[in-house]
């Protein structure tokens, strides 16, 4: 068991030492997922124990806490690929559908798998490449990062969309000057 007080915690360790695999497992929690699993480095298989003897399923409990609220989440996935979930509030089942769990985990803590892998989570040697970045391309990973980005293509669009119609607006315009209006009236 492993325990985070209030604050920051820091996981130091050398290479190898696990440090990755604590936060893959809080990752897999909360949302079934981490980027290892995500990016298909590893399957689900890869992550039951294999040696030095074949487990059939492998298990991850979570508890944390949000205002006087305590919630455990537990995710299992078998051999065969089969995946389970299980959420409660304060002891009480809430829901038990891996879907289910993933959208109320959302619910709850306001942040989806997304936002808590590029907020949160920091896999390995992503910080370096980060920081050696220029910086146009910081920013604009950055923009990515809090998700600016779709502002500035909603902008894009938005003005793209605005220029077409003052375009037809024109074209209807110099249309409706070549019409006598008194030819029209008299027909």
């Amino acid at each position: 068991m492993l325990e985070f007080s209030k604050g920051t915690n820091i996981l130091i360790g050398q290479m190898g030492a696990g440090k990755s695999s604590v936060m893959d497992a809080i990752s897999f929690a909360l949302f079934g997922k981490y980027p290892a699993l995500q990016h298909r480095h590893l399957t689900m298989q890869d992550i039951i124990t294999n040696r030095p003897v074949q487990m059939q399923e492998a298990q991850v409990r979570l508890e944390f806490n949000i205002g006087t609220d305590t919630y455990e989440v537990t995710r299992a996935i078998s051999i065969d690929g089969v995946a389970k979930a299980t959420l409660e509030k304060n002891g009480t089942y809430v829901q038990s559908q891996p879907q289910r769990v993933n959208e109320e985990i959302e619910r709850i803590l306001k942040i989806d798998y997304d936002l808590f892998v590029r907020a949160i989570y920091a896999e390995q040697n992503r910080l370096t490449y980060f920081l050696e970045l220029s910086p146009s391309e910081r920013k604009k990973e950055i923009d990515e990062l809090l998700g600016l980005d779709l502002f500035a293509n909603a902008q894009d669009s938005a003005t793209t969309l605005v220029n077409r119609i003052n375009d037809m607006v024109k074209d209807e315009t110099n249309a409706a000057k070549g019409f006598d209006l008194e030819k029209l009236k008299q027909a």
